[in-house]
């Protein structure tokens, strides 16, 4: 009997995420199967042993678009080239760290023939240093370049090889932050307001999407990997994935909002952050954050998915199938976001017939303290 396995209960037995899995759905490395009135996606034996192959294959470090070679190849001549190359990969980063040894170890040598005893201040060892560095660049190696020189060859050449990883302690990164207003969901009009009366600089994060999906890495940010494609889409896809598609895409840019945040402190005294936001993933290094709720731009939103599923070709049926998800699939996003909300005390503010700009920007700059220097 070929058993059915759940998406939550196949990323919970690998140990990957939902996300990672339709990403390799669509990049046809895997097929998923759903069953009639049933949402979600369901995965048979052959798409289990495919899955293992894939992490197997991503445990080398092979890339999808290999693997997708892979896949699609008759023979074992393809995988043979690539996991070949990868060996030579292999070859050339333990000889670039062998020569990275050997570069540590003549600077070690050059600094135990320096004479630190006269003055240990840190001037003189950054003067020290110095003129160690500008001796080794005017020594001349026969048929070598100066170690100082061959040092950011290599260095730069291992960079290409390895993953950065920036890694930041969780009081420096809440002190950066100190500074930076979020207005989880948002509203544009209230944003630039509170930026124009207030002074402060506005990052909408729906202005850096593209630039972000540009910079995405395939293997660690898939959902955003997908960000033109579901934007073309959106609305020619089934409510539920439509959701989950921008859900998986704000979780992925977020960290790469943070980045920009972090650069635009050395430049901006306060910064508002405005729009989506993944909440929960950065929400204890936030000082200042409240939620804006549009009920208006839901209800427009829900309106001009039903106007997109009636001009779609296909069955009546699937119409109304369509159409009845639309509400449950925006109605769990919306319970989500107010969730993450109440959980952590953000302060929630309801958008709807009523309110104006000049209402919400006063409520937010009376909650968050601010005071008119202008």
């Amino acid at each position: 009997m070929n058993e059915l396995i759940k998406i939550k209960d196949l990323s919970g037995r690998y140990n990957i995420s939902a996300r990672t899995l339709r990403y390799y759905e669509d990049m046809g490395l895997i097929n998923s199967t759903r069953k009639d009135d049933y949402a979600y996606r369901l995965y048979d034996e052959a798409a289990v042993k495919r899955l293992e192959q894939i992490l197997i294959l991503r445990k080398l470090n092979i890339n999808i678009k290999d693997i997708q070679r892979v896949f699609a190849a008759s023979g074992s001549d393809v995988v043979l080239e690539i996991l070949s190359k990868k060996v030579e990969d292999i070859d050339e980063e333990v000889a670039l760290l062998h020569e990275l040894k050997e570069i540590v170890i003549a600077f070690i040598h050059q600094i135990e023939q320096a004479d630190f005893s006269k003055d240990s201040d840190v001037k003189s060892l950054y003067d020290k240093a110095k003129e160690i560095e500008t001796q080794l660049i005017n020594v001349n190696y026969t048929g070598n370049p100066s170690p100082v020189h061959r040092l950011f060859e290599v260095s730069e050449k291992l960079e290409e090889k390895a993953l950065s990883r920036l890694s930041i302690p969780d009081n420096v990164f809440k002190r950066v932050l100190q500074n930076v207003y979020f207005i989880f969901g948002g509203d544009i009009a209230v944003a630039d307001e509170l930026g124009r009366r207030y002074g402060f600089y506005v990052y909408h994060t729906c202005n850096h999407r593209q630039k972000h999906f540009q910079n995405a890495d395939p293997q660690f940010q898939p959902g955003l990997s997908r960000f033109v494609e579901n934007m073309l889409d959106f609305f020619s896809q089934d409510p539920i994935d439509a959701m989950q598609r921008e859900s998986d895409i704000v979780h992925d840019f977020t960290p790469m909002v943070i980045m920009d945040l972090i650069q635009l402190t050395a430049k901006h005294e306060k910064i508002i952050c405005e729009n989506d936001i993944d909440i929960e993933s950065i929400i204890h290094y936030v000082t200042h954050a409240v939620t804006i709720y549009n009920e208006g731009a839901i209800d427009g939103f829900i309106e001009q998915y039903k106007n997109q599923i009636h001009s779609r070709d296909i069955s009546e049926d699937e119409k109304e199938r369509l159409i009845r998800s639309i509400s449950p699939a925006v109605d769990k996003s919306k319970r989500e976001i107010l969730r993450v909300a109440e959980r952590y005390g953000v302060k929630q503010i309801v958008w709807d017939d009523n309110s104006s700009v000049e209402q919400t920007v006063k409520e937010i700059a009376e909650y968050f303290g601010l005071r008119h220097d202008k």
